[in-house]
C-alpha cells in the first residue's frame, strides 16, 4: 500500500503490454527463426571528446542507443518490427522504422545475422487506412494482429487513443 495524503492506494504492478504484444507475435509468426527482442541499434560510443572511454562507461552510454521492439533474422531478409497499441503512436512508428531499418546493418552485434534485404513491419491491433497507406508508400509491412488477451488493455484506454486517423482528416484517401 502507498499513502497519498490521507488515502491509501494499492500499487498495481506495471504491465509491459506492448513488449508482451510484440514478443507473442514474434513467437507465433516467426517461430524457429533467430530474433532479438528489445534490440539495441547502431554503434556504441567508444570515445568522448576524442578520449577513449572505459568498458563501464561504454555500457553506461549504451542506454542512450536506439532500440527496436524486435528484429527477426530470416535467410532472405531481416525484419525490423515496431508494435504500437495506441493509434496515437502509430505515425511515430513509421519514422522509427525508417531509422531502424538503416541502423540494423550498421550494428556490430548483428553483422553475421543481417540479410541483404532489411524490411520494416508495423504491428498494430486494428485497422488504420491512413497509417497503412503511409507504411506501404515507405515499403513497410502493415500487420494487424489482436490476440484475445489484448482486449483487457484496449478496453482500459480512452477511445481517442485507439481511434485511427480518418482518411478525410489527413486528405490522403
Amino acid at each position: 500500500m502507498h499513502r497519498t495524503g490521507m488515502v491509501e492506494v494499492e500499487r498495481v504492478k506495471r504491465q509491459e503490454w506492448e513488449a508482451q504484444y510484440v514478443s507473442d507475435y514474434v513467437a507465433r509468426r516467426y517461430a524457429g527463426l533467430p530474433c532479438r527482442i528489445h534490440a539495441r541499434l547502431g554503434t556504441p560510443v567508444v570515445s568522448v571528446a576524442g578520449a577513449e572511454i572505459s568498458a563501464a562507461e561504454e555500457r553506461m552510454l549504451r542506454v542512450k542507443m536506439r532500440w527496436a521492439d524486435a528484429i527477426v533474422f530470416s535467410p532472405g531478409e531481416t525484419i525490423v518490427i515496431e508494435g504500437k497499441l495506441r493509434a496515437s503512436e502509430m505515425l511515430k512508428a513509421i519514422g522509427e522504422l525508417e531509422l531502424y531499418t538503416r541502423l540494423v546493418p550498421l550494428t556490430p552485434d548483428f553483422k553475421d545475422l543481417v540479410a541483404s534485404r532489411v524490411v520494416g513491419e508495423l504491428l498494430v491491433p486494428g485497422p488504420d487506412p491512413t497509417v497503412e497507406l503511409l507504411c506501404r508508400e515507405k515499403g513497410f509491412r502493415f500487420v494487424q494482429w489482436a490476440p484475445e488477451w489484448l482486449q483487457g488493455y484496449l478496453g482500459g484506454i480512452s477511445g481517442r487513443s485507439t481511434r485511427p486517423i480518418r482518411p478525410s482528416e489527413a486528405g490522403l484517401l
